[in-house]
């Protein structure tokens, strides 16, 4: 997907590791470097920092692409980076080009990286390397000038020693890391970015000015953020329109904040974010469903990582869903 490339985007901070983070990607992308690696939890606003970067550099006014590794099906990989001839295969009736393609003398945004499929890993370390390739089914090299951003909530270290991912690659991908440091690192920012969301959704859904109260901000203050900003502006998004009056109240909070925490969604980080506590008396139908649908949350919706954690195959998890959708 193109954006905007022009206006600067938002980026809150009264943090000092996230003004320095800011000044680094500055820096950097006024260098011109061609590939960074951006690393964080999920929630913590790692495209905000890409488009930071690209808006900071040279290529400013030229297309930012931005692709979502783990969304893509594994079969429609290729034709999504390279594109496809008209004729290569079964429904390809026309021409199309691929994200590489339409981001050349632009950049190129390759979000949650650690989800590509092996089998693609290959390929894009050969664009990476000599910044050319063929659509699927084309025998034309395409010659290509971009400038590659990639970012990911995982580990990649791991993933290359597991064999999950290609060392070559992640030296290719790596030759800058910009980590972005998780909401509960940097609670003076809560406040600031509570209010600028809070103003935004008033606005977007046309309500009369109001505040949070202090014990409402005090429950912000103390949850543990898993979800991070992401989290955050949901919450905030849902007091806008659950609040009555010119206040928001506690009450007014998702049941996770509202308790100081002692509910948790899935994630990796601790021990504490692996629990999901269960309502007493829940059927086993409605434990599933809670159970699947922290999960998916805990991974921002992608499937195919939320089916590794559940010990599922993604088909498996697709027929789950259809089914509470077909319940509901």
């Amino acid at each position: 997907m193109a954006q905007n490339t022009t206006e600067k985007p938002v980026c809150l901070t009264r943090n000092k590791d996230m003004k320095d983070l800011v000044t680094k990607i500055r820096q950097v992308a006024q260098t011109g470097c061609p590939a960074v690696l951006i690393t964080g939890e999920n929630g913590t606003g790692k495209e905000v920092m890409a488009r930071l970067f690209h808006y900071y550099g040279p290529r400013r006014d030229k297309p930012m692409v931005t692709i979502n590794c783990g969304a893509i099906p594994a079969d429609l990989a290729e034709s999504t980076f390279f594109g496809h001839e008209k004729g290569a295969f079964t429904g390809a009736h026309e021409r199309r080009t691929g994200c590489f393609e339409q981001a050349d003398g632009g950049t190129l945004f390759l979000d949650e990286i650690g989800e590509m499929p092996k089998s693609m890993q290959a390929k894009l370390l050969r664009v990476v390397e000599l910044g050319t390739f063929r659509r699927l089914g084309g025998k034309e090299e395409i010659k290509v000038d971009i400038s590659l951003i990639s970012a990911t909530n995982k580990i990649l270290s791991e993933q290359v020693k597991s064999g999950d991912f290609r060392e070559d690659l992640f030296y290719r991908l790596n030759v800058i890391e910009l980590n972005v440091p998780p909401l509960r690192e940097r609670k003076e920012d809560i406040r600031l970015l509570t209010r600028y969301y809070k103003d935004h959704f008033l606005n977007l859904y046309g309500k009369e000015p109001r505040e949070f109260s202090d014990d409402s901000i005090e429950s912000l203050m103390k949850h543990s953020w898993p979800g991070n900003v992401r989290e955050l502006k949901n919450a905030v998004e849902r007091c806008v329109i659950l609040s009555e009056g010119d206040i928001i109240d506690r009450e007014n909070l998702p049941m996770q904040i509202y308790k100081n925490g002692s509910i948790h969604s899935v994630n990796y980080h601790s021990l504490a974010d692996k629990i999901i506590q269960i309502k007493f008396g829940s059927s086993l139908k409605q434990v599933e469903q809670e159970v699947i649908n922290q999960t998916l949350d805990s991974v921002d919706n992608n499937k195919t990582e939320a089916a590794k954690i559940l010990g599922f195959t993604r088909k498996t998890l697709r027929s789950h869903l259809d089914k509470q959708n077909n319940e509901a």
